[in-house]
């Protein structure tokens, strides 16, 4: 069995997606639909016209966008450089004001490296928008992006799963990432009331999360499979192989040749510079996907329509996606996914192109009467902190269900602790859970265990 699926291109996912149900365009808060708003005939009528304006697109590419995208890859290695030079000289300043003042230099300019390096190269090089130019780095099979997760894992769960079955709740894992609840279609239970938490320490490890999503994604795709073990090890080697050597690079080696040619200050500022710019590396990309998929108007859908045309599917795409204005500097920082609905529906075209057709976009979605959700950064970051405070509580409902589960539940004890033995049964342990209790490894997740047992 392939390790991966084949990468899905916008063009060609539309095959296998399902029968509609709803005719009504919602409006309400975090609305979910089970089918597309719009007849047939209109959704057909619309993939030809965005398909046209994918076409006029694809066949203008050239020269222009090979030169740019080789720009980016130099700005960000003489970045990289300048702040790394910077942050290991910093020690050296005359005093505490500039120290401290090239110590932000050098790690502002490392998170930028890092940033874009992370957005607009290796997420959208990794989508295979610039396979075409044939350059020996920058295409999908050979470019290794500067975060923890390996290429291939990110490319099976984002290019194929969530680009194939974007918002679909049970089948998009991004829908939360198995973890924030966002939507009604998500049972409560009582760890969602610590949503805002567990939202800050995804923000604050998102690499770490993207890394380890693949692992939790196909422990439970190929639970089935005879082969489950074949799948899962090459994935585990190849997730720990990519950590040791962006562990090692990070926080071992650039601070150990700092220490050993300037001295041990040094080494502690390209350290912390290293962790800091990290840091904030996540926190953008976090709030950036974020502010793309889990606004007020972004649309879940409960399930996956097999008879679903091209049409339908462009239309799941852009009512699950949230775009955010702002200026071209701000564009390129998020890797040009400030378009979240353009990229959804072209995710193999040249990002820097969707600002040009996004007027064209929005005006096919105002003629087939179609939300075209935009609004400026604060606006959706906003509304994303409130989509997560607000599935954060149950409702009365949702309330009444638990309570009642629990009422049941310890009725059902008190039964069996009563039974003729007149003593309740030893809990049952399985020899996986006395594994669990062993050492350090009680103490991590499960889907850490999961990969070390298959590493």
């Amino acid at each position: 069995m392939r390790l991966l699926p084949p990468i899905f291109k916008a063009q060609s996912a539309v095959s296998t997606l399902t029968a509609l149900t709803d005719a009504q365009f919602k409006t309400t808060r975090y609305p979910t639909l089970t089918a597309t708003p719009l007849p047939k005939a209109q959704t057909e009528a619309l993939a030809d016209e965005l398909n046209a304006l994918y076409q006029s697109v694809m066949d203008s590419l050239g020269n222009d966008d090979a030169r740019y995208i080789q720009r980016v890859y130099a700005t960000v290695v003489y970045s990289e450089v300048i702040s790394r030079a910077l942050l290991a000289v910093a020690e050296k300043s005359s005093s505490k004001r500039s120290k401290l003042g090239v110590w932000l230099l050098g790690t502002s300019l490392l998170s930028f490296s890092k940033i874009l390096n992370n957005m607009e190269l290796g997420h959208n090089v990794m989508h295979g928008q610039y396979d075409w130019i044939q350059h020996p780095h920058l295409n999908r099979q050979k470019f290794a992006w500067d975060i923890v997760c390996p290429a291939p894992l990110w490319q099976h769960s984002h290019n194929y799963l969530h680009h194939t079955f974007t918002s679909i709740v049970g089948r998009d894992h991004d829908v939360g990432y198995h973890l924030i609840r966002v939507t009604d279609e998500q049972p409560w239970t009582p760890s969602d009331r610590y949503n805002p938490l567990k939202t800050l320490i995804l923000a604050l490890g998102f690499e770490w999360a993207v890394a380890f999503h693949d692992i939790q994604i196909s422990v439970e795709e190929y639970a089935d499979s005879a082969q489950l073990t074949d799948i899962m090890q090459p994935k585990a080697r190849a997730l720990f192989g990519k950590i040791a050597r962006q562990v090692g690079k990070d926080y071992i080696a650039f601070p150990a040749v700092a220490g050993v040619s300037l001295d041990f200050g040094s080494a502690l500022t390209t350290l912390s510079g290293n962790i800091t710019a990290n840091i904030a590396r996540n926190l953008w990309t976090w709030a950036v996907i974020f502010c793309g998929h889990f606004t007020e108007q972004a649309h879940m859908y409960t399930h996956l329509d097999a008879n679903e045309s091209k049409g339908d599917w462009y239309v799941r795409q852009i009512l699950g996606s949230s775009n955010i204005q702002g200026h071209k500097w701000f564009h390129l920082l998020t890797g040009n996914l400030s378009h979240q609905i353009e990229h959804h529906i072209f995710p193999d075209m040249p990002a820097r192109h969707y600002a040009k057709i996004a007027p064209a976009v929005q005006a096919i979605c105002r003629k087939y009467n179609l939300a075209y959700n935009t609004g400026h950064f604060r606006t959706q970051f906003m509304q994303v902190l409130g989509r997560i405070h607000h599935f954060s509580k149950p409702s009365a409902e949702e309330w009444h269900t638990y309570t009642q589960s629990i009422s049941n539940n310890n009725s059902n004890n008190h039964s069996t602790a009563n039974s003729a033995t007149g003593t309740a049964p030893a809990p049952h342990t399985t020899i996986s859970d006395k594994q669990v209790k062993r050492g350090f490894r009680k103490f991590l997740p499960q889907v850490v265990r999961q990969a070390i047992f298959y590493g």
